[in-house]
């Protein structure tokens, strides 16, 4: 019985760390163009069809973007007072405000004209922690119109995923 107690804790071990290692893979992962510094990238759908992009430049700065595509020609600029509120499973509330203006660029598709915006977000490492802790649960952006919802689970999964990944590496 003993002879067979060390190979099947080695056995054992060997199940363990494969279990225990995070697999993150990133939707985007290069160097970037003008400053040639690297970057990995999540995407991720927020709420209804706008991606939330977790982003990690280089081996600290951390921020996120929010990509909207509405039907419609706006007009409407989102400035830094426009607040992105992410309401997380264990109450708390994550305020994310743009670091400066963003018009919306507008093109031609079969639906006639749509506006896109894409604000970006300075993220501190204690929003990731956060982002990494809890998944988020309602999310709300205020602006010319009111986008919010809730993310499904695995979304919502996928972003602490993305969150704990980017943080680790």
């Amino acid at each position: 019985m003993k002879k067979l107690l060390l190979p099947f804790l080695i056995f054992a071990a060997f199940l363990q760390t494969p279990a225990t290692a995070q697999d993150c893979k990133y939707y985007k992962e290069g160097r970037d163009n003008v400053t040639g510094v690297p970057f990995k990238e999540s995407r991720n759908v927020l709420v209804k069809n706008y991606a939330f992009q977790l982003r990690k430049d280089g081996d600290s700065t951390l921020s996120c973007y929010l990509d909207m595509v509405i039907i419609g020609s706006l007009s409407y600029t989102i400035t830094p007072k426009d607040t992105l509120y992410l309401k997380l499973e264990n109450y708390e509330l994550v305020k994310l405000a743009p670091d400066k203006k963003y018009a919306p660029t507008k093109t031609a598709n079969m639906n006639g004209i749509v506006s896109r915006y894409t604000p970006y977000y300075v993220v501190t490492r204690e929003i990731f922690e956060k982002l990494a802790a809890s998944r988020i649960v309602k999310a709300r952006l205020l602006f010319d119109k009111v986008v919010e919802g809730e993310p499904k689970k695995p979304e919502a999964e996928a972003i602490m995923k993305a969150a704990a990944c980017l943080l680790a590496k």
